[in-house]
This record gives C-alpha cells, structure tokens and sequence, in this order.
C-alpha cells in the first residue's frame, strides 16, 4: 500500500516537472502550445477577423466577419511578395513577405518593415504606412495572446503619426497579423483621431 502511495506521488511530480519545462519550451506566459507553431502563410491561405468599426464618439457602427486570402505570390523588385485580398471587397490590402529582420510590406514603391522581429521592448522604428511615414515601437514581445486560434505568441507594436497614435497591431510569425486597432483623424478642423476600427483574428485555414 504504501509502494502504491509513493508511486503515486512520484507521477504527480513528474507531472508538475513537465508542466513546468513545458511552459519553459514553449515561451508562453501560460505554458499553452502554440497551435501555429509549425505554419507559414502562403497563397491559398485565408484569415478570418471579426471586423469592428466604430463613430467618432466611440460607440460601434458595425461588426462583420471579413476574409483576407493569399491570393497570389507575386515578384516585386526582385522580391516574392503574398498579395492579400479582402475577399468579399476582392482589393488589396498589403503585399507582404518575412525577411530576416521581420514582417515587411511593399508600398510606396518600395520595400518597408511592417512588424520587427526578432524584437526587444522599446525598441523604434520608422516606416512608411497608410500613405505616410509612420513610427513603430516595440511595446511587447512574446506575450500569450487569446484569439480565436487558441493563445499564440504575439509581439506588439505601436505606431504613431505626428504624435497621435494610429496603430496598434499584434504579430505572431507564423499567422502574421493576428489583431490591429487602428485610429483615424476626426473631422476638421480636430486635429486629434479617434479608434476607427479593430480586427481579430477567428480562424486561419493554411
């Protein structure tokens, strides 16, 4: 009986041991498994976001679900870049492509990092985006993020114009954009922005 007992209490605490190497391994703050861990974006896949927009005032106007899809891969200035569409609107919304440094989109005629990874806290960036120069900060970096692909690593960055705050946006390297708040400029003559939309990830089918 007590060879029983001492078994038993041997499993548990392997048990705990693994739990506690799992959540080491896998660098999440609550030791889940990253569900995208072993994915890559490429032309077929399709993102599904729950889409808000919202008034000025901040109350909503609309939420829908919208599809982005990796329509085609595409050669841009001697680069493969994924277009991604909206679906139901068939436009553009970036054409994107992971470098070295990070998660880059071509605009402006030119080559631009979106989402700098490898990252550390703090760290700044200027980029151009939305039709204008933009500069990010680095304000987290492998943070659980809850979505509705289960909980992923995430960076998070924030983007400032002429000092107001426009962009808020998570990365995970495998699902790429996985949430992003955005503001826009009030009507003149208010010089200030107010949240104009957020965008949640729901599903990814690769």
């Amino acid at each position: 009986m007590k060879l029983s007992y001492l078994y038993i209490l041997m499993l548990l605490f392997g048990a705990g041991i693994f739990t506690s190497c799992q959540k080491e391994i896998n660098g999440l703050s609550d030791g889940s498994i990253d569900p995208v861990a072993d994915q890559k974006p490429k032309v077929g896949t399709i993102w599904t976001y729950r889409y808000t927009t919202y008034q000025v005032l901040g109350s909503v106007i609309d939420v829908k679900v919208i599809y982005h899809k990796a329509k085609t891969e595409e050669t841009i200035g001697s680069e493969k870049w994924l277009k991604i569409v909206d679906v139901d609107a068939d436009t553009t919304v970036y054409y994107l492509n992971v470098k070295t440094n990070g998660l880059y989109q071509y605009t402006n005629n030119s080559s631009y990092l979106f989402c700098k990874a490898p990252a550390v806290i703090n760290e700044t960036y200027n980029t151009f985006n939305d039709g204008s120069t933009e500069d990010f900060t680095v304000k987290g970096v492998n943070d659980t993020l809850a979505t509705g692909i289960g909980n992923i690593p995430a960076n998070y960055y924030e983007g400032v114009k002429n000092s107001f705050l426009i962009d808020r946006i998570w990365y995970n390297k495998n699902a790429w954009i996985v949430h992003r708040v955005i503001w826009r400029k009030k009507p003149d003559p208010s010089s200030a922005y107010y949240r104009y939309s957020t965008m949640y990830i729901d599903n990814i089918v690769y």
